[in-house]
């Protein structure tokens, strides 16, 4: 178990590079979408960069980099969904507002940077899946589409594959390591659905880049809104 989760880990930090790769070496960086694709990726490549190295000269747990990682992750998903999708002006103040307000009480009076914040992780998690399901049930409404051709079905498909397994994991995490203080052996399965979700999720979104390449409609939006 050990050695498959250490190779789960490696492959989990860097299976956003394929992504990143592409879009540095194509047209892409014209593309709104794929722009906000792309920070998404480098983003999780940075974070789990940093936290190899972090936790092994600076600090023994990966949370300080993980929430900050967190909150810059959230403005740079609904950033892209905003440019896939009109989300509703309500919506997106709504959760822009739950967000600053519900982080910032948090961090002041219930958690730490070094502990994991379960109201930031299920903010995040709630938030993506409903867009997510709000950008394949317009997709549904446009019976020509073809969906495996489709960026943003596997964009909408991926976020929400990857914030679905994350979120028991998420609601329990706290829970798990400092109350029960389970053994890092017995957190290595749990850390595993983690690892798959990313590793799913990064590449996912390389193959939507791919479609976007292709010259794939990559936006619900109408075009003069696009």
């Amino acid at each position: 178990m050990e050695a498959f989760n250490d190779w789960l880990t490696d492959l989990s930090r860097i299976s956003a590079i394929a992504g990143i790769l592409y879009y540095l070496f194509t047209k892409l960086k014209v593309n709104q979408v794929a722009s906000g694709l792309f920070l998404i990726l480098f983003a999780s490549f940075l974070a789990d960069t940093l936290n190899y190295f972090f936790i092994r000269l600076v600090y023994p747990n990966s949370f300080i980099i993980g929430n900050c990682w967190l909150i810059i992750n959230f403005f740079l998903v609904l950033w892209t969904f905003k440019k896939v999708i009109n989300i509703p002006k309500t919506l997106l103040t709504g959760l822009v507002a739950g967000f600053v307000l519900g982080a910032s009480i948090s961090f002041i009076f219930f958690y730490s940077f070094t502990e994991s914040n379960t109201f930031v992780f299920l903010w995040s998690n709630i938030s993506f899946i409903i867009l997510s399901l709000y950008l394949h049930f317009q997709l549904l409404k446009r019976p020509g589409e073809k969906l495996k051709y489709h960026p943003v079905f596997w964009i909408a498909t991926s976020f929400f594959v990857y914030y679905s397994m994350l979120f028991l994991q998420n609601i329990f995490n706290n829970y798990l390591v400092f109350d029960l203080q389970i053994s890092s052996e017995a957190y290595t399965i749990v850390w595993i659905i983690n690892l798959i979700a990313n590793v799913g999720k990064n590449f996912i979104l390389f193959y939507a880049l791919v479609l976007i390449d292709k010259g794939y409609p990559d936006t619900l939006k109408p075009a003069e809104a696009a």
